[in-house]
């Protein structure tokens, strides 16, 4: 957060403060019954916040460049980065393989998935009509 605006918050608590003391001092002189004085504080405490400026937005974060994980140089792809290329977590690529929708094979404990078995998949999905999802 940048140091003016946390100078400025500063500033303003500092003043809902003294103002909270002055109101204090004032109603105790008089002898004001304590739920008025509790008001006064409720009454200064809600101004302090409603005075106070909305904290900035945070800088937006820059577009990921664009992902090679279709590179036409690979011939097979591990489990995340199949995952990464066609938009899905790890744990849908697993459930495609196990419903025999994606193909896959095993390297010892390595999972790969041809780059031609995902284009495959994502040529044979069906095509969206744009209207609501089906549960």
């Amino acid at each position: 957060m940048p140091q003016q605006l946390t100078d400025n918050r500063q500033q303003l608590v500092d003043a809902a403060v003294a103002r909270v003391v002055e109101n204090i001092a004032t109603s105790l002189r008089a002898m004001v019954p304590e739920h008025a004085i509790r008001r006064l504080i409720e009454l200064e405490v809600r101004a302090a916040v409603q005075a106070l400026p909305l904290q900035e937005p945070p800088a937006p974060r820059p577009d990921p460049p664009p992902s090679s994980a279709l590179a036409s140089d690979r011939i097979a792809y591990r489990i995340n980065e199949a995952a990464a290329a066609i938009g899905v977590c790890r744990a849908t690529v697993y459930k495609l393989i196990a419903a025999g929708e994606l193909r896959a094979g095993k390297r010892g404990s390595t999972t790969l998935i041809r780059r031609v078995d995902l284009e495959a998949f994502i040529d044979a999905m069906p095509a969206s009509r744009g209207g609501p999802k089906d549960d």
